[in-house]
């Protein structure tokens, strides 16, 4: 039996199971790739056709005994002597070659049918309408008996004609007809679709595309015509014209592009489209509303609808429920932070939902002069915070909730603008939404919002200045306290909830207290819900803390005092940076030239993946030029590994500490080299980290990194459209069809493991312990899948790599790729050993291997840590450098 691995189909022919997938799954394989129908193999395919070759060559012979487990039939032929032993599909190959071949006439072989013909084509077209699913039980008892064997199970007991509901019969063939038809239209839909919401092709051109292809179908009607012509006149050499007309009509009516698109069919217009997709597709449409005084519009997303869109969804309500039942030691997500803990609304065994918030300006234009800032815009968009962090951070996962002008922001204030927001949060709070794959009515509340600094103390009711005296969130520090104390000395007041609401209080009795609490307003999603407060609900965010604040600045700080000590020069500098040898991931992520008056600025600008993969690979470009002991270098070093730990995907109360400890020294070490050098408001902030890991689990779960990516696809879209007349609604139509487009796919999320490029090879060729190791998960195994690459939730292995397994004496063990290889439903990496030392000047590992090195075995999950890393080699040793702290 094959299963489908996206629904439940199943067949017990592997080429049905090919037709499903081009059927119902092959318009989604930008998302969702075909998998291999065999249970062990985790091989995926962009194609149909890529599939076959798969099969062909791979399991060839698994197909073979399994159409050998299948009992012979023996089938006899009513018009010769014709009785052997085979297939359904042999005995039709045999009517057709001995007897319609030779112009006789033959008789319907399935029950209950009394059609004969004696010409080729004719029966392979009733075949085909009538009788389009081979089963041998529905073969006339006379001709078919069961295997020598006698088993009872493969043989056909006679049935009388009375017993046979031939009009049911037909109903149901012409039922399922209609369905595929009903399928086909709704494919050809989901392309025009895919076309406007994923590929950015103006709705006016998918139209002119359209109305192109059906004239090119019309003229093409004498070209089908003489080829139908010239087969029928074979078999019929008196063969009349008008049937030959009427054959071609019938084929080019029953071609679904041709009925869809003509004139007058239901996919032939923009209109018509659009209205398809309306019924046929799960879209949540944006709602507009008009503010007072005819200001600007701003659009919503009901939340309610778009929730009940996803949790009906059975791959990610099984993520979601997935998530509930998880128990872990230490940090690991959200629900380890004691602020989920004391939220007696989602503590608890019962599912409840958790929701992220996210919100952040942008330009959708990105104009110059006196256009700047015209068309920028306010999003808030939203994740479904109970599926893993590796599931929501894909783009489609976030959703968005509003969309306005940010002027519309600032004259009407968020409580005003975020009203039908805040109302749909007040229901799933209080009352909660019917989940239909449940069968229940489940509550939720917002667990947190993301954002940056600025957003956040703007929404949460904070001063927006970070010069104010009292500038942090997350306690009663001043700023000149912040300069001569650290967080960790406990010498901080913390902000608490009673003490937040107090403030308010007493600021709305006196206003002059504003900037002495350092609290301007309450926060509207405090004031409207139960389970959230503005102290306990924003998380600090490592991107613009660290990649796009601490981390500049310090570079900019340090690399200019060892420019100035003639360690290198900044021409140097750049140079190394310019021909550096990035791979992998590197390469998309390599960090720009510094830019020559940077110092003047006190920061070398960049984005925050570039000065993040700047600050990891600064001590395999320069660091043989700088001498140990160097303060400067010592300050980014120690910068380094407090961001190590601070992007962690998980914790433990050691590493908690150790980042404290770090964060202290750092510093110290800052401010002894740097005497005049005064903290800036992030320091602070980052401060906070130990603390804030335990009350939100690891920050790398909350950060912006992957909100701000969400932005692209908004800024594409008015980059294609070109339609600033009303830019709020043409955005969130436009993202509400590209979400129906991937809801209506079979999976939301691509599959776990993904195996391309695979070739067999034999165990016999692999070294005998391993051998050993393969036979422990497959004791008869002769065989092995070797792929060129990996993907596992969503991270890419390839040879070559390092990766991290084991430890010894405290450190981490690493091992190099050679090989990826799927043994039934295993992956495992044959890998070379690696001698490692860590080297403390460079704070990286140099890796030590020989051509006699033996090669090990490391399953995926048995790894410290699931990102590999690149070694790189640096005057003949090779070094590899974490991204985040390696817990072994």
């Amino acid at each position: 039996m094959w299963n489908c691995k996206y629904c439940i189909f199943n067949s017990e022919k592997r080429g049905e199971i090919l037709k499903h997938y081009r059927l119902k799954h092959g318009g989604h394989t930008k998302i969702v790739p075909f998998p291999c129908p065999h249970q062990d193999c985790l091989c995926t395919f962009k194609s149909i056709s890529n599939l076959q070759v798969h099969l062909s060559k791979i399991h060839a012979k698994e197909h073979s005994e399994h159409a050998s487990k299948v009992p012979p039939l023996v089938f006899k032929c009513q018009h010769c002597e014709f009785s052997e032993p085979c297939t359904e599909t042999d005995f039709l190959r045999h009517l057709r070659s001995r007897h319609l071949r030779a112009n006789e006439n033959i008789h319907c072989p399935y029950r209950g049918c009394t059609f004969q013909t004696r010409v080729y084509a004719t029966f392979n077209s009733h075949k085909s309408k009538t009788h389009s699913e081979n089963d041998r039980r529905m073969l006339k008892p006379e001709i078919i008996s069961g295997n020598s064997e006698g088993n009872d199970n493969d043989e056909i007991e006679p049935v009388s004609l009375d017993e046979v509901e031939i009009e049911d019969s037909e109903d149901q063939l012409n039922e399922e007809s209609s369905d595929f038809v009903i399928q086909l239209e709704h494919n050809l839909a989901g392309i025009f679709l895919k076309m406007q919401s994923i590929l950015h092709i103006p709705a006016s051109s998918v139209q002119n595309i359209i109305q192109e292809l059906t004239e090119i179908h019309k003229l093409s009607f004498p070209l089908v015509l003489k080829s139908v012509s010239t087969v029928l006149s074979k078999h019929y050499p008196d063969v009349d014209d008008s049937l030959v007309t009427e054959v071609v009509n019938a084929v080019s009516e029953s071609n679904v592009f041709s009925r869809c698109c003509d004139t007058g069919g239901c996919l032939s217009t923009i209109k018509k489209r659009n209205s398809f997709v309306l019924n046929e597709f799960p879209v949540v449409m944006p709602v507009e509303y008009m503010l007072p005084g005819g200001e600007k519009p701003y659009v919503y997303v009901p939340i309610q609808p778009a929730l009940q869109a996803m949790l009906n969804k059975t791959d990610i309500l099984d993520k979601a429920l997935t998530v509930q039942e998880c128990v872990s030691n230490g940090y690991t997500s959200y629900r380890d932070g004691y602020y989920f803990k004391e939220n007696s609304l989602l503590n608890g065994d019962e599912f409840k939902i958790a929701l992220g918030l996210y919100i952040d300006d942008f330009e959708v234009a990105n104009p110059l002069g006196t256009s700047r800032g015209k068309h920028k815009m306010c999003a808030v968009y939203w994740v479904l915070a109970n599926i893993a962090a590796k599931y929501r951070s894909t783009l489609h996962s976030i959703q968005l909730a509003l969309l306005c002008n940010t002027s519309t922001v600032k004259v009407y204030g968020y409580k005003t603008i975020m009203q039908p927001l805040l109302r749909d949060l007040v229901h799933l709070e209080q009352t909660g939404l019917y989940i239909d794959q449940l069968g229940a009515t489940v509550k939720g509340t917002v667990l947190y919002v993301s954002a940056d600094n600025l957003g956040a103390h703007s929404l949460a009711g904070f001063f927006e200045s970070f010069t104010v005296e009292r500038f942090c969130r997350f306690c009663m520090a001043s700023r000149n306290e912040t300069q001569h104390t650290e967080v960790g000395t406990g010498n901080f007041e913390p902000r608490t909830v009673d003490m937040h609401n107090r403030h308010i209080e007493e600021v709305k009795q006196d206003p002059s207290l504003s900037k002495l609490y350092g609290v301007k307003g309450s926060c509207p999603l405090t004031d409207a819900l139960q389970h959230f407060h503005a102290v306990t609900g924003y998380p600090p965010d490592i991107l613009h803390d660290l990649f796009e604040g601490v981390v500049p600045v310090e570079l900019c700080l340090c690399l200019s005092d060892m420019i100035e000590k003639k360690y290198f020069s900044l021409d140097s500098v750049n140079h190394a940076i310019k021909t550096f040898g990035y791979t992998f991931s590197d390469k998309t992520n390599q960090p720009q030239p510094i830019p020559k008056g940077f110092a003047s600025k006190g920061s070398i600008g960049g984005n925050g993946h570039e000065n993040w993969t700047l600050l990891r690979l600064l001590p395999l470009i320069v660091g043989d030029n700088v001498p140990e002991g160097e303060s400067s270098w010592e300050i980014l070093m120690l910068l380094k590994d407090i961001v190590e730990l601070a992007v962690a995907s998980k914790h433990t109360d050691e590493s908690i500490h150790d980042l404290g400890c770090k964060i202290a020294e750092h510093r110290e070490l800052l401010q002894s080299t740097f005497p005049d050098f005064r903290l800036k408001p992030k320091h602070h902030f980052m401060e906070h980290y130990p603390q804030l890991i335990k009350a939100f689990g690891p920050l790398s779960d909350v950060w912006t990194l992957r909100f701000e990516g969400k932005h692209k696809f908004f800024k594409k879209v008015i980059r294609e459209s070109q339609n600033f007349k009303n830019v709020p609604l043409t955005l969130a139509v436009k993202h509400q069809r590209m979400m129906a487009y991937y809801l209506d796919s079979s999976s939301f999320f691509r599959p776990s493991v993904e195996m391309e490029k695979v070739k067999t090879a034999m165990v016999a060729s692999f070294p005998g312990h391993v051998q050993q190791q393969f036979h422990q998960i497959a004791p008869q195994l002769n065989t092995v899948l070797v792929a060129s690459s990996l993907m596992v939730e969503g991270i890419k292995y390839s040879a070559d790599m390092v990766i991290s397994a084991g430890s010894c004496s405290g450190l981490p063990e690493f091992q190099q790729i050679s090989q990826i290889v799927a043994v039934n439903s295993e992956i495992l990496f044959v890998c070379k050993k690696m001698s490692a030392w860590y080297t403390e000047h460079l704070r990286s590992y140099e890796l030590c291997s020989s051509h006699f090195s033996t090669l090990c075995v490391v399953k995926v999950s048995e790894l410290n840590e699931v990102s590999p890393l690149s070694g790189y080699i640096v005057k003949g040793r090779m070094l590899v450098t974490p991204k985040r702290f390696i817990f072994c």
